[in-house]
């Protein structure tokens, strides 16, 4: 898929029309991915590109309501009272501005349709512990599976915590480690067992299982989701 870039409304040629066909060829672009339900990374670039357009856009309105206003005279004659700044704004300003507030609901639109994806795919999943849960869960397994298939997935997870000036947060990172599939002598508990004895790091750790409903794509779509999940669950 072909990203778009950051300040796409800004550069290059400042042609509403040329601008909107950009615009529209990329978010076509993401609607086929939602299609095939791969959200990521098109769902976060989305809501990149809605807060740089939104902060624009309060910005020139701003800017513009410093601007002094004088008497609309014509508008007077009609016995209305209406005031229009004294100082325009230079073309090219005004023609990014009909750019940004064509590109604002049309984004808006896509992100709706990127949340309903993303809300369809956590009611899909499931995460529970495997046996008993200690009390330090900053890092542990995590066994990834999908209902209709035995194949499952191991990912060693760790949280971790960032912090900077603007404002501080957790993370959670996976790295997969093992590949098991389930039957009647390899259930969840085994598969724990095993980590735990080839992982020896970790001599208790502790250990989620994730099961979804439906198959999502695994890195576009189900990971980042159960990450997030995983996240709110551990934090």
């Amino acid at each position: 898929m072909k990203n778009l870039s950051n300040d796409w409304f800004l550069e290059g040629t400042l042609d509403f029309e040329y601008k909107k066909y950009v615009l529209l060829a990329y978010l076509n672009q993401v609607s086929r991915e939602f299609a095939e339900f791969k959200l990521y990374p098109a769902f976060s670039d989305l809501v990149s590109h809605y807060q740089n357009l939104h902060q624009f856009h309060e910005g020139r309105n701003k800017l513009r309501g410093k601007f002094p206003n004088q008497l609309n005279v014509e508008e007077f004659r009609k016995m209305k009272l209406q005031y229009e700044p004294k100082i325009q704004e230079n073309p090219d300003l005004q023609e990014i501005g009909s750019i940004v507030e064509y590109a604002l609901p049309e984004i808006k639109a896509s992100l709706r349709s990127g949340k309903e994806i993303y809300e369809t795919i956590e009611a899909d999943v499931r995460i529970e512990p495997i046996g008993i849960t200690p009390l330090y869960r900053q890092e542990g397994y995590l066994l990834l599976q999908f209902e209709a298939y035995k194949a499952v997935k191991a990912f060693a997870y760790r949280i971790s915590f960032f912090e900077n000036v603007e404002e501080n947060y957790y993370g959670i990172s996976f790295r997969h480690v093992e590949s098991f599939e389930l039957s009647l002598a390899n259930n969840y508990e085994q598969m724990k067992r095993s980590l735990i004895k080839s992982y020896t790091e970790l001599p208790n750790p502790a250990t989620y299982l994730a099961l979804s409903r439906q198959l999502y794509p695994e890195v576009p779509s189900i990971l980042p989701v159960v990450k997030r999940k995983m996240l709110r669950m551990l934090k």
